[in-house]
């Protein structure tokens, strides 16, 4: 399916690896089938291949978290359907050697590391939480964060190093979350044996896990999220050929920032990251505007290019007011950027 190398587009669209796909026997023999019925070549290719990576891929177990205790020295990937690859997360730092999903279609885009999350770390690094502990380097030390759609760990990984209190990672993927925990077992064991960083299967759309999660798990002084918004859902030939797969995939903002009011009630600062492809930080705008009246930007929105090229990232930060204001301010500040 990657066959373009791990910097391949995330659309994963393209004809040659739709052919690609529908080489083995099953998707050979779903496609003529396909193409009796249909009567086009494309959406029966399509069809097929999408009957055969989902079939072959999708039934096989997801890894398991507890495989992830191997050598954090070892170059190989843990699981076959695992590969590894050098990030650069921060621009002045070594890449971290990442292991990452080889199938983001079947697996989902969890499995990967996506530009915004390095942009997000930077932006992290820079502004901190503890603008007081900016000049000593230490801007997070001590403080709890919950990260949301975490994905392979990455950003748990380097909040895990910067000496926080406590880390919170959570997505709705076991398949994400089992990379998550081999990716820190690579890179910060110590901080998944004495509990700072801790992995938890959870949706943010769900506001009775949220509840739930803040109570066991809360108070927070910070919830960041990298990529966690698709305001319309995926299209193209892989995507049109299971319509109900690619409406899953689509993330509104709306439900992601109920879930930033739930958990970080009391005052904690929200950075989300947001990738713009087709309207995605025009609608988490506009969204953040519908909410004008109870939430507090602690900076303007900032656009961020990614430093390999890509999407343009933007950067909301925020918090949720005790008591509903005016919302004038909100309005200039996101309407002026």
């Amino acid at each position: 399916l990657e066959r373009e190398g791990p910097q391949s587009p995330p659309h994963l669209q393209r004809p040659m690896k739709v052919a690609g796909l529908a080489r083995c026997t099953a998707a050979r023999a779903a496609r003529r089938e396909a193409a009796r019925s249909a009567g086009g070549v494309p959406q029966a290719l399509a069809a097929a291949a999408t009957s055969a990576i989902l079939a072959w891929h999708c039934s096989s177990p997801p890894p398991r978290a507890d495989d992830a205790a191997g050598s954090s020295e070892s170059s190989e990937p843990l699981d076959a359907r695992w590969t590894s690859r050098e990030c650069r997360l921060l621009s002045d730092e070594p890449p971290l050697d990442l292991l990452e999903g080889r199938f983001v279609f079947a697996d989902g885009a969890g499995v990967r590391v996506w530009p915004a999350t390095a942009c997000l770390a930077e932006y992290l690094r820079a502004t901190g939480l503890h603008s007081d502990r900016l000049a000593e380097g230490a801007p997070w030390k001590g403080s709890r964060v919950l990260e949301l759609g975490c994905g392979c760990g990455a950003l748990a990984v380097l909040l895990a190093r910067w000496e926080c209190e406590r880390v919170v990672a959570t997505d709705a993927s076991p398949k994400a979350l089992a990379l998550a925990a081999a990716n820190a077992e690579r890179h910060c064991p110590e901080a998944l044996r004495d509990g700072r960083l801790r992995l938890r299967l959870g949706d943010w759309a769900d506001a009775s896990a949220c509840r739930k999660l803040c109570e066991a798990e809360g108070p927070f002084d910070a919830v960041v999220a990298a990529d966690a918004v698709l305001a319309i859902p995926p299209s193209g030939p892989m995507w049109q050929a299971n319509e109900a797969l690619a409406r899953a995939a689509a993330s509104p903002p709306e439900p992601l920032l109920e879930a930033t009011r739930e958990l970080a009630a009391g005052g904690a600062e929200v950075f989300l990251a947001v990738a713009e492809r087709s309207g995605d930080v025009r609608a988490t705008a506009r969204a953040l505007l519908d909410r004008r009246h109870q939430v507090e930007l602690l900076s303007p929105p900032r656009e961020i290019q990614p430093e390999g090229g890509g999407h343009p990232v933007t950067i909301f930060h925020f918090r949720w007011k005790e008591t509903p204001g005016v919302g004038g301010d909100v309005t200039h500040q996101l309407w002026g950027s």
